[in-house]
């Protein structure tokens, strides 16, 4: 018997179902001689994966699967353990199609899941002659606000627009804009009229009525908040394989798709509906750049988004 220790930090909203699913996986690895163990963080747990992976003491497991992507993005976590990394991402197999590719990043980081942020707004915003971008939001009238302070959404939505406008553009955003604990309460304040822009999960924006709020596809792009799997060589290639061929399995990747309006990244994924969003058939992601995140340090982010967000 092979014994694997999986981390687990990925989308909160689908954590009840996901529990499930592990529980199925777990009973059919062990028929194949694999003893999956899981440990799970984030919402509901106390601790955020990247949180725990900081500590000195941290007991670093076999696979990780997170959208804590500070796990992957802060290198004081990351450097702890990439050195021990098989390359998933060119052992797998994939979905074969440009927001798949967009989402790949070094070999040891498989494309597992990707959230799409859109524009939630009052409808009364959205009728002027330029459509609303993501880039702009810095420069934007109306105050966004968006979700997901201490963990990656919000996180990623700034490195997002660092990545394309800099440093300075972030501090306006950050000064200006109202960032809640999680993207749910962003939504809220506009279904509730207590704000009129916010950038939120599609499968939130999609419950727009089209009369007084509208769900949009940003002009530039939606950001995209992967999650990826990785697996250290302290379990074989054939064990870390086989636990992917469960989570990529076309029961789970439809599950994500249609409950949570997911990107999947699974060879036989559904792709999600957008219709109501954009007319493209592959809607344009704003990923992050493995380029961008060499050069941006954890130290220089924190300095910039803990001065002003703890505020």
């Amino acid at each position: 018997m092979i014994s694997v220790h999986l981390y687990w930090n990925n989308i909160c909203i689908l954590h009840r179902q996901e529990l499930a699913f592990l529980e199925q996986i777990k009973t059919r690895l062990k028929q194949n001689g694999i003893d999956l163990t899981v440990t799970c963080f984030g919402l509901g747990y106390g601790t955020h994966m990247s949180d725990y992976l900081r500590e000195p003491e941290a007991v670093i497991p076999d696979m990780i699967v997170s959208t804590d992507l500070e796990v992957f993005e802060d290198e004081r976590i990351f450097d702890r353990f990439k050195g021990d990394l098989l390359p998933l991402a060119d052992l797998i197999p994939q979905k074969k199609d440009p927001v798949t590719a967009a989402l790949r990043r070094k070999a040891s980081l498989l494309p597992y899941l990707a959230i799409p942020l859109v524009f939630y707004a009052d409808k009364r915003i959205c009728s002027g002659s330029s459509p609303l971008s993501f880039d702009t939001l810095c420069e934007s009238k109306t105050p966004p606000v968006f979700g997901g302070i201490s963990n990656s959404a919000a996180k990623t939505v700034v490195k997002a627009l660092w990545q394309s406008k800099g440093s300075q553009a972030v501090k306006t955003l950050l000064s200006s804009a109202v960032i809640t604990d999680m993207p749910i309460q962003a939504f809220r304040r506009v279904q509730t009229g207590e704000s009129s822009l916010a950038l939120v999960p599609s499968v939130y924006a999609l419950r727009a009525d089209g009369i007084s709020t509208a769900a949009l596809w940003p002009a530039d792009g939606a950001v995209a908040i992967p999650s990826y799997i990785c697996a250290r060589n302290t379990i074989p290639v054939i064990a870390a394989a086989a636990v992917v061929k469960e989570l990529f399995s076309q029961e789970l990747s439809s599950f994500y798709v249609k409950n949570g309006n997911l990107i999947s990244c699974a060879p036989e994924s559904p792709c999600p509906d957008f219709s109501s969003l954009t007319s493209q058939e592959h809607p344009p992601l704003r990923v992050l750049s493995e380029e961008f995140l060499s050069r941006l340090s954890a130290e220089e982010f924190y300095q910039i988004y803990q001065s002003i967000t703890s505020h």
